[in-house]
């Protein structure tokens, strides 16, 4: 018994026997006439049946506190103003995770496998439905000041422009500058021509 793909070879004296297998089956291709992967194509399918869940967190980088309310985006699953209940469920999931997994040191991507399983498993339990969970983690602020080599620990500089001191180990910041572009000289119009008032006011003779 052979399944669609398999390849037979049939020898001289009529015994076949497998010999590898081909490609069988219907090739996707997208607009720009590149093949579909099977994974790509199933994520299509489950987005057109389940929809997609996207959660937004923005948090401080080195400490992990989270600055603003969790944003979430669905698209093709529930609409979230009719939904109320459920998006204050998940953004109250959201805080309490922030608050445990930022704590002290963490893994990005182990808090995003997380952040997925979990709330696939909250929506699934009050939908009955699985879409496609994505989870999104900004890490903004908390960046460390560039020291310069080669600087005493005690000594200071202080800045000719503005007359602040600079602590040593740290490098003022310089923005790149354009450079000056030379305007040709503005161009007085003239009177005589432009000016139809000043005109009749010369041919105008008083009497």
């Amino acid at each position: 018994m052979c399944d669609a793909g398999d390849i037979i070879e049939i020898d001289i004296e009529r015994q076949a026997k497998k010999a590898g297998r081909i490609h069988v089956g219907g090739v996707m291709y997208d607009d720009t006439g590149a093949i579909v992967s099977e994974v790509v194509l199933k994520d299509r399918i489950h987005m057109s049946q389940e929809g997609m869940f996207v959660v937004v967190l923005t948090v401080q980088r080195g400490t992990g506190r989270l600055l603003t309310s969790p944003d979430i985006i669905s698209r093709g699953f529930i609409y979230l103003r009719d939904s109320e209940e459920l998006m204050n469920m998940i953004r109250q999931y959201l805080k309490q995770k922030a608050a445990r997994s930022f704590s002290g040191k963490y893994d990005l991507d182990v808090i995003k496998k997380e952040i997925k399983d979990e709330i696939t498993h909250i929506l699934y339990d009050q939908t009955r439905r699985t879409p496609i969970v994505i989870p999104v983690i900004n890490e903004v602020g908390g960046l460390k000041s560039v020291k310069s080599e080669g600087t005493p620990a005690h000594s200071v500089s202080k800045s000719p422009a503005r007359g602040k001191r600079l602590a040593s180990g740290e490098s003022k910041m310089t923005l790149p500058t354009a450079p000056r572009r030379r305007f040709p000289q503005r161009q007085v119009p003239d009177t005589e021509a432009n000016d139809t008032k000043a005109r009749e006011r010369q041919n105008t003779r008083p009497y």
